[in-house]
């Protein structure tokens, strides 16, 4: 295992690897415990160490690489055995491992697809350790003035881009940037028209995140129904069956404070080349 046990308490309610079960169904097991500790509750932001790993001990996400801890806000238990439900089981001072569904937590508490060397009906392991309960007003006044700072390093960032590369022209209202390599001589795209684009898209580092070419397989999508970012609606739009286009996408255009998983992080300005191949 890739946790060593500071101790061992012997239970006959606990299974063979020594695990209680919660009426939910959540399987956990103190590792320290401090009866003294603050409870957490609902709404509470606390700051956590945690470490997370699959059936076969492979460390998934670990606090230690993000400098030790981690801050946020346990919410309401949408469904049975989750990872809120497991905060919420804590006092400050403890340290628990609790077993929760590969598809619970991915897909119902981040939102996100499940990673495909993980099995949605695999348990995960997390080690999480409460070391405290933060005051609110103070947590949300930090957060707002990193916000704040995240949006001028990347108005910074963008303004070196423009000038380093020259770009001279300016942006819709909206602030994206569109720039037109190619006229297309086809029909112009417009709301309810399912298109089929080619895309390769980076950051402004020039690191490519995801590209359509180099799986050789076009992206479709209906223009208007709302299922790609802002920047996308927009930036296609403008276009004609057969153009190419690159887009300067800002954050609030894409995916905003919060970015996608682990591909795009908060604040990050985006830029696509694309092309529509195709109207229906």
């Amino acid at each position: 295992m890739f946790w060593a046990f500071v101790f061992t308490l012997i239970s006959c309610n606990r299974d063979s690897k020594g695990y209680y079960k919660t009426e939910s169904g959540l399987k956990y097991q103190y590792l320290k415990e401090n009866p003294k500790g603050e409870q957490a509750k609902t709404g509470d932001y606390v700051e956590i160490k945690m470490a997370y790993a699959n059936s076969s001990d492979s460390i998934l996400f670990n606090t230690k690489e993000l400098g030790g801890t981690i801050k946020m806000q346990i919410h309401k238990p949408a469904y049975k055995a989750s990872y809120n439900e497991a905060l919420l089981m804590l006092k400050t001072g403890e340290r628990a491992l609790f077993k929760i569904r590969a598809d619970s937590f991915y897909v119902k508490t981040r939102k996100e697809k499940i990673p495909l060397f993980i099995k949605k009906d695999e348990y995960l392991t997390f080690d999480i350790e409460l070391l405290k309960i933060l005051n609110k007003k103070e947590v949300i006044k930090e957060q707002k003035a990193l916000d704040e700072q995240r949006k001028k390093d990347e108005e910074n960032l963008l303004n070196y881009y423009l000038k380093e590369n020259n770009i001279k022209i300016e942006p819709f209202i909206s602030g994206l940037y569109y720039i037109e390599t190619k006229s297309g001589n086809g029909k112009a795209a417009k709301p309810g028209d399912i298109l089929t684009v080619h895309y390769t898209g980076k950051f402004l580092s020039g690191e490519i995140f995801d590209s359509s070419y180099k799986r050789n397989q076009p992206f479709r999508f209906k223009l208007g129904a709302g299922n790609v970012i802002a920047g996308w609606e927009e930036g296609f739009s403008k276009m004609r069956e057969g153009g190419k286009a690159t887009f300067i996408i800002p954050s609030y255009l894409a995916y905003g404070k919060k970015g996608y998983g682990k591909i795009i992080p908060p604040y990050s300005t985006l830029i696509f080349e694309v092309e529509l191949l195709k109207l229906n």
